[in-house]
């Protein structure tokens, strides 16, 4: 009768000491490994902004030298524009569509030159009216040209190598900023920001701020990422920003 009292007390003994350690080993778990990686999510969650902010601000630019050997000859005095020219950019060379009234021209110094973009059928007729030999002409919907009137078809001109790109629209940015302020759970929609996040953009240089009037609360954990980008302005400027985007 002793001895089947004492296997009892063992067997006892042992069960306790193995639900203690079971206990600590799971606790030990709990406190050293992390139930999920919290850096990963927070990565994809800025990430996954960064694209949609994309789809909502970029737009294409395409630049390119132009040499036009062109004489005012054949125009006669009088006519409005004497050292206008025209020439043909087709649309087989460009990657992004050319549309009307997208050209930006400048001569090499970058003084302004007047300039007008048609685009009948997909092939670009651009207009110049300028002296000058060389120019640095750029495509994009950022821009907005004058026009010209009185121009003569150029065959002699040559261009160079076609740059295309993929840019930051500076009246995309300004359009967002307003939304930001104005209708912010509609601009969140748009972003697919989920809605247990609120966000905000801003950038390092320019007068572009997407942050909530009251600032972000100092309680809560902020996650945020930087990326560097260019950004097309109408006057044809181009330069990099670095933009911080911020979930919580």
């Amino acid at each position: 009768m002793r001895r089947f009292t004492n296997k009892r007390a063992a067997a006892h003994f042992e069960m306790i000491f193995a639900f203690v350690f079971f206990t600590g080993f799971v606790f030990f778990l709990f406190m050293v490994l992390q139930p999920q990686d919290t850096s990963t999510l927070s990565g994809s969650v800025i990430a996954a902004l960064y694209d949609n902010f994309e789809e909502e601000v970029f737009t294409n630019l395409s630049s390119m030298f132009l040499k036009a050997n062109y004489t005012n000859d054949n125009v006669e005095d009088g006519d409005a524009d004497e050292d206008c020219f025209i020439i043909e950019l087709p649309g087989r060379l460009f990657t992004y569509a050319i549309k009307s009234d997208e050209s930006y021209v400048t001569d090499l110094a970058g003084t302004d030159v007047n300039s007008n973009l048609v685009a009948p059928a997909g092939d670009g007729e651009l207009s110049i009216n300028d002296d000058n030999v060389f120019f640095r002409v750029s495509v994009s919907p950022e821009f907005d040209d004058e026009g010209t009137t009185g121009c003569e078809v150029l065959e002699d001109y040559e261009l160079g190598s076609i740059l295309e790109r993929r840019v930051v629209s500076k009246t995309f940015l300004n359009n967002m900023a307003s939304d930001y302020t104005s209708d912010y759970e509609e601009l969140r929609t748009r972003l697919r920001v989920p809605p247990i996040f609120d966000f905000a953009i801003v950038a390092d240089n320019m007068s572009i701020s997407m942050m909530p009037s009251r600032g972000i609360p100092e309680s809560v954990e902020v996650m945020s990422r930087e990326y560097v980008v260019e950004v097309l302005y109408p006057d044809g400027r181009l330069i990099n920003e670095r933009f911080n985007l911020m979930l919580w």
